[in-house]
């Protein structure tokens, strides 16, 4: 079994690279910062040498009498700094490295020393190289700490940019995301940059290529529905005028054959935005004569309670109203088991509700209910007219029973009575 790749960010990528790279590069600068730090402090260590010579042969030169012998640094706490004065004729404290034969510069076990001949006497200077790295350590140290606040400025700062850079993915991944599943509208690529825009183009061309599919299958279903009405018109004429009893029993296919058509037509005007005008319409009057039209030739009875309504203004088309409710009618009766109980409160909440033996309901067009002769394009044709309505519905199927609610908004006038 594969395993679907874990999900990455762009933008977490985009960040740490950016961060890796940079910090790559200050290390690399720290480091080379150190070694031209070490060259730079040790020649300063070593004038500091030269000049402490001098000072001394200065000293030297114009003082009465031979040097006097002394080892200083030597065997005090600050043994880290060395100066020594050495007289041929005299001893002096031995220094912690060997003697030395020539005047310069001399690298010893842990001491740089400069060795210098003047005045009848030798001048040692040295540096313990532990002292000098320490030093050189604690300069680097402070350079690190001012670069620590740096580091982390780049962190808040990159991932700010970081995310306005992305916004306008972000913001093309959140309007594809939140588009309506028949919304075939371009994208557009306005305002985005260069690398997102053949990404919306391509994605408007893929829209586009839909639309025109669907476009040619909403023809050929309307088309065709249009051109079956009325040769089904009439073959049912000739049926009914016909004594033989299997063409009178035939009339019966004729009218759902004529009903499956009818349906086709409507789904395809429904998809094509067609058929959809404004109101406002009487919901009770229209409920009123569909059940009056469709109850004698129902299998199951009909129970309507009209809460004692007068008339229930709605601001849909009447045309609109008259075919979804018809959908849900003939839905109900096909595919329930008994009576189908109707109700229309004052707040204009229909609620239709029968028994049936399915715990579901078919959700896909032309899925078949249990029992049923239809081909599954109601429940199709109700969920496309609500929602071009704009008429909220619910239904559940519980404890044997398929209910459900739809919700009219009440027609306010433009200009109530006063």
């Amino acid at each position: 079994m594969t395993q679907s790749p874990r999900p990455w960010s762009l933008r977490k990528r985009l960040t740490w690279r950016v961060v890796l790279l940079v910090l790559s590069g200050w290390i690399a600068t720290i480091v080379l910062a150190a070694v031209a730090m070490d060259h730079e402090m040790n020649e300063m260590f070593d004038q500091e040498l030269m000049a402490l010579v001098e000072t001394t042969v200065s000293y030297l030169d114009t003082s009465e009498g031979a040097g006097i012998p002394r080892a200083l640094g030597v065997e005090t706490s600050n043994g880290e700094r060395v100066l020594r004065i050495l007289s041929p004729d005299q001893t002096v404290a031995p220094a912690p490295w060997a003697p030395l034969a020539t005047d310069g510069f001399h690298d010893a076990a842990g001491w740089r020393i400069l060795r210098r001949t003047a005045e009848g006497s030798v001048i040692e200077v040295a540096h313990s190289t532990d002292w000098r790295r320490e030093e050189m350590f604690e300069a680097a140290e402070a350079f690190l700490y001012l670069a620590i606040p740096l580091v982390l400025m780049l962190l808040f700062g990159l991932r700010r940019f970081v995310a306005q850079t992305t916004a306008p993915v972000t913001a093309l991944a959140s309007a594809v995301a939140g588009r309506r599943p028949d919304d075939l509208s371009p994208v557009g690529s306005g305002g985005l940059p260069q690398e997102l825009r053949p990404l919306a183009e391509a994605f408007d061309g893929y829209l586009a290529r839909i639309g025109t599919l669907r476009k040619a299958e909403r023809d050929f279903v309307a088309n065709a529905a249009h051109e079956l009405r009325t040769p089904l018109a009439a073959l049912r004429g000739r049926l009914e005028l016909s004594s033989d009893p299997d063409a009178m029993a035939a009339v019966e296919t004729v009218d759902a054959l004529t009903r499956r058509v009818e349906r086709l037509l409507q789904l395809a005007r429904l998809e094509a935005g067609v058929g959809i005008g404004r109101g406002p319409s009487d919901l009770l009057r229209i409920l009123r004569l569909l059940i009056d039209d469709m109850r004698p030739a129902s299998r199951h009875p009909i129970r309507f309670d009209d809460s004692d309504l007068d008339r229930l203004i709605v601001p849909n088309d009447a045309d609109a109203l008259a075919i979804l409710l018809r959908n849900l009618l003939e839905n109900a009766l096909e595919h329930g088991t008994g009576e189908v109980r109707m109700r229309l409160a004052p707040n204009a909440m229909l609620t239709i509700e029968n028994p049936t033996t399915r715990d579901s309901l078919p959700l896909e067009r032309f899925e078949r209910g249990e029992g049923s002769g239809g081909l599954g394009l109601g429940l199709s044709i109700i969920d496309a007219m609500a929602d071009a309505m704009q008429v909220p519905m619910t239904r559940t199927v519980k404890d044997g029973r398929v209910r459900y609610e739809l919700r009219f908004a009440l027609h306010q006038p433009e200009h109530p009575p006063a």
